[in-house]
């Protein structure tokens, strides 16, 4: 059984493999080109309301010149260097000898024919880097940045723009005049989007507020869970996965809708440039700490600090000017490849291992990973517009079973603090349990050989003095309906029964030794003084049987109850034979609790009522002194 389970993992991980893989060559395939030789011809299309068209494909390039429709009308006109794919870049594209750069200028050109169908075209304007304007038939209709026949010259911004196409024919020639200084790729980097300016609208809103919800459930996610750690402060995988939203909230803000530009749009572009690079040298990174304190023992140190040490370098790149840092993206995208691989082995294993939830979070780092590459082929210039969002549900994909991972650990902490409650309720009934069962060795002092030595003296005492006999019986009566009828050790009775409780103890055992033991009383506090039950008596007792008893002239006991600012001081005092200091040491360890119930647990009650036990000292030849305190408030304990 364990064998096929471990199969059908094997089987698991080879399918979602597999999808993965197919999810790729459909990122790589794209849409079809509609772009041919500069040229797209929807006229003989049949267009549906909602219906947009990204005008993929080849369009015509002009090198290092910012051209517009009145050159193109000129004789003799511009020579084209090139036909440009787009979407994509033109950094490296190589025309016949000729290599384009990343930086510089270009002019791009495109004709288009749309269905007399369509009453308000529209184009949709994503990423261009950097600086651009738009011409359609010969007219500017729109301008981002300040562009420049110099790069040097140049003033970049960032915009996503919606803008309106001519309405009176429906043959439009389309021309873009980019500069591009600081991105590592220039161009047009996504296909502008042609339909209805309604539908775009629509589309557009759509979008930024599905961004705005995931950015929002990001950072409340983030904030709910700092919130916990700031309470706990213990949990490492916690306190990473905190990073990991905000990380992912702030990155959010600049990509797709860019939330970060509309919000602010006189934020310079080199801050979500910078934005741009922090978060995406960071977020692998963040991401291979959160799982691998998820599973520690599916990976090695060792491993992990190659993995992650040429981050380093990255890190140290964030001081640099952008366009520096963009020369090294191609390295960087190697080095995220190489983590990926990593982390994909070490959940893998986690899934062999049926590590808890390790499917959910394979799952999760599997749809990360395809976002990842689409932002990889994006960078390429590979891809279709279509799938420009992956990236956001990829994030999204993975906070989500990261919180869930959290939220499982929130639950076990809560099923063992109530586990812990059953267990301390079940700890109060056992404690209950062994209450009663001190009270039946407390009871049990009341030893058989003391009712055989009461009866024979009452029996003696009969022979002389019937009435004083009368009245011995009716104290051992009252004496063994106290000892034995009570059924709390924490129930408290007045100081005035405890004493008459113990006076009758006395009268019985003077039966026995005649005058020879004496009871001496100095009570300096209210007799209305609640204390608890069968605490005085066996320190009478032990008193007269074991210090004065054993003298041959006898002894006097004497109980001393004084009021002091803590509570009450309360003293059994006899001036019998005394304790060995050997002997003394033992009388309150643990080793006597299993030899006798007396003192060890009258010392053991008190401490859980009060915090304070008996205190004995002893002197040979000349008694015994056995002190506690009552503290003030408890006696309604």
């Amino acid at each position: 059984m364990k064998s096929i389970r471990l199969n059908l993992r094997i089987v698991f991980i080879i399918l979602f493999i597999v999808f993965m893989i197919f999810a790729l060559i459909m990122m790589y395939s794209g849409g079809s080109e509609l772009a041919y030789n500069g040229k797209v011809d929807l006229s003989s299309a049949y267009f549906k309301q909602n219906e947009l068209v990204p005008l993929d494909g080849n369009w015509e390039f002009y090198w290092d010149r910012l051209l517009t429709t009145e050159n193109f009308a000129s004789e003799p006109a511009p020579q084209m260097d090139s036909f440009m794919e787009v979407p994509g870049d033109w950094s490296n594209r190589e025309s016949g000898s000729k290599v384009y750069p990343h930086y510089g200028i270009a002019t791009y050109r495109l004709r288009l024919n749309y269905p007399s169908t369509i009453k308000d075209p529209a184009l949709r304007i994503k990423r261009i880097a950097s600086a651009f304007k738009i011409y359609a038939n010969g007219r500017l209709i729109e301008q981002v940045g300040n562009l420049r026949d110099k790069p040097s010259n140049l003033q970049q911004s960032c915009k996503l723009l919606i803008v309106d196409l001519p309405k009176d024919k429906q043959q439009v020639e389309i021309v873009f005049q980019v500069a591009n200084l600081d991105y590592a790729r220039g161009g047009l980097r996504e296909s502008p989007v042609f339909g209805s300016k309604k539908v775009l609208e629509e589309q557009k809103m759509i979008l930024f507020a599905l961004q705005l919800l995931f950015i929002g459930s990001v950072s409340i996610f983030g904030i709910y869970y700092l919130l916990i750690f700031i309470l706990e402060r213990k949990s490492k995988t916690a306190l990473l996965f905190i990073i990991l939203c905000f990380v992912t909230a702030l990155r959010s803000l600049v990509w797709g809708e860019l939330p970060l530009i509309n919000f602010f749009p006189k934020v310079p572009i080199k801050v979500g440039v910078y934005i741009n690079y922090i978060t995406g040298y960071n977020l692998m990174p963040i991401i291979i700490l959160v799982i691998i304190s998820i599973y520690p023992l599916e990976y090695k140190k060792t491993i992990v600090g190659l993995i992650l040490m040429p981050n380093i370098f990255f890190e140290v790149l964030l001081l640099t000017p952008a366009k520096f840092m963009a020369s090294f993206n191609k390295y960087f995208y190697v080095l995220m490849v190489l983590q990926i691989i990593y982390i994909l082995g070490v959940l893998i294993k986690a899934v062999i291992c049926r590590r808890d939830n390790a499917i959910l979070v394979f799952i999760s780092m599997g749809i990360f990973v395809l976002s990842i590459i689409e932002e990889m082929f994006h960078y390429k210039g590979i891809g279709s517009s279509n799938i420009s969002y992956v990236y956001l549900c990829g994030n999204f994909a993975l906070i989500m079973a990261m919180a869930f991972v959290q939220a499982g650990k929130q639950a076990s902490i809560y099923k063992k603090l109530i586990l812990y409650n059953k267990n301390l309720i079940e700890a109060d009934r056992l404690r209950d349990k062994i209450m009663a069962t001190e009270m039946s060795f407390l009871q049990a002092q009341i030893k058989p050989h003391f009712l055989y030595n009461a009866m024979s003296a009452i029996a003696n005492v009969c022979e002389k003095d019937g009435k004083k006999a009368g009245n011995l019986i009716v104290d051992l009566a009252i004496y063994l309906r106290g000892s034995l009828e009570f059924n709390r050790l924490d129930k408290m009775v007045t100081i005035e029964k405890e004493l008459e409780f113990i006076s009758r103890y006395f009268n019985i055992e003077q039966a026995r030794f005649g005058q020879k033991i004496q009871l001496l009383k100095e009570i300096e506090v209210s007799l209305d003084y609640k204390i608890p039950v069968l605490i005085l008596q066996p320190l009478v007792e032990n008193a007269v049987r074991h210090g004065i008893s054993k003298k041959q002239v006898g002894g006097r006991v004497m109980v001393r109850m004084m009021k002091r600012t803590e509570g009450i001081i309360i003293e059994i005092e006899d001036d019998g034979i005394g304790i060995e200091g050997e002997k003394l040491d033992f009388l309150l360890s643990e080793k006597r609790k299993n030899q006798g119930v007396g003192l060890f647990n009258i010392h053991h009650r008190l401490l859980r009522l009060y915090g304070r036990g008996l205190d004995i000292s002893s002197e040979m030849g000349r008694g015994t002194c056995v002190r506690f305190m009552m503290l003030e408030g408890r006696e309604e304990l």
